[in-house]
């Protein structure tokens, strides 16, 4: 069934105080606890047994029973724009099923799918559209597994976009045009937001040689990563400000949750003529605030997804 934004993958209503939001790959786990107590958040390395690593993580945090909300990396589902189907919403996901089979990379049969609006596109006189996330059953299950045996109630599965979309809401409530750029190991995830609604999300991956200048940025490698990461996200600007009739975002928040770039603020400054702030997450969820400083910008999606109305 197609739901709102902010809620993809909705499984049932909260029924009890408190919520957490997790993160939970095979390479690090995220938890946060709100409403619950002074709150919790943690960030720890998966190991050898990711399934134990995060039954510990609730111990510790007390958090057994607490409805949760398990936000997927972006590794682990397929964004797409497509055009939405003239159906009731209830009926946008069936409709586009057999619309999208050759885009995905596994069959639709075994795809978990959800869709919400492109605001604004109507507008400039083009088909009205709508971004359908999609991930594979068979990779959710034994995940979903191990979250319940940690004593978790998961009742929804969100995604990184949506999550960090709120994160913009909840940093930098405004009306105007804002752009996100937000940076992990894999790549970067590009957002824009007009009067707090998402308009646009894209996404793109670090190569070997942008790996290596993170590892190692002498020799003019850290510049070039920096012209790379500049010109990706102006390509972002340069798509809202041909489709969407809004004033363009003149304002980035950025979260650089990666070791490697020291300096990026500056050079985004320079590059692309527009004010650039470091998200200061520890400050607007002051939960976070004793966490190392790229845990604390990753974990900052949790909080603002356990902390949304």
């Amino acid at each position: 069934m197609a739901i709102a934004e902010g809620s993809f993958f909705a499984r049932r209503r909260r029924r009890a105080p408190g919520r957490a939001a997790l993160s939970f790959t095979n390479e690090r786990i995220g938890l946060v606890v709100v409403g619950r107590g002074p709150g919790f958040a943690v960030e720890r390395p998966a190991g050898t047994d990711p399934a134990a690593t995060l039954a510990a993580l609730v111990r510790e945090a007390g958090a057994a029973g607490t409805p949760t909300e398990w936000v997927l990396d972006p590794g682990q589902y397929q964004l797409l724009q497509v055009e939405k189907p003239a159906v009731p919403p209830a009926e946008w996901v069936q409709a586009l099923r057999w619309k999208v089979r050759d885009l995905l990379p596994f069959p639709t049969e075994d795809a978990v799918m959800d869709a919400f609006e492109v605001p604004g596109l109507d507008s400039r006189g083009r088909p009205p559209s709508l971004y359908l996330a999609a991930s594979r059953k068979e990779e959710l299950r034994p995940r979903i597994a191990q979250i319940a045996a940690a004593g978790l109630v998961l009742e929804r599965i969100g995604i990184a976009d949506l999550a960090w979309a709120e994160v913009v809401r909840q940093a930098a409530a405004s009306d105007d045009s804002l752009a996100a750029l937000v940076l992990d190991p894999r790549g970067g995830s590009m957002l824009a937001l007009r009067e707090q609604r998402l308009f646009v999300a894209r996404r793109f991956e670090f190569d070997g040689e942008d790996q290596r200048a993170l590892r190692d940025p002498a020799g003019g490698r850290g510049e070039r990563l920096f012209e790379r990461i500049a010109l990706e996200l102006q390509r972002t600007l340069d798509y809202f400000d041909r489709n969407h009739q809004r004033p363009p975002p003149r304002r980035l928040l950025l979260a650089a949750g990666v070791e490697g770039l020291e300096g990026l603020e500056e050079a985004l400054r320079r590059l692309l003529g527009i004010e650039v702030q470091a998200i200061d997450a520890g400050s607007h969820w002051p939960l976070l605030a004793t966490a190392p400083a790229p845990a604390r910008l990753r974990l900052a999606a949790l909080a603002a997804a356990g902390s949304a109305a």
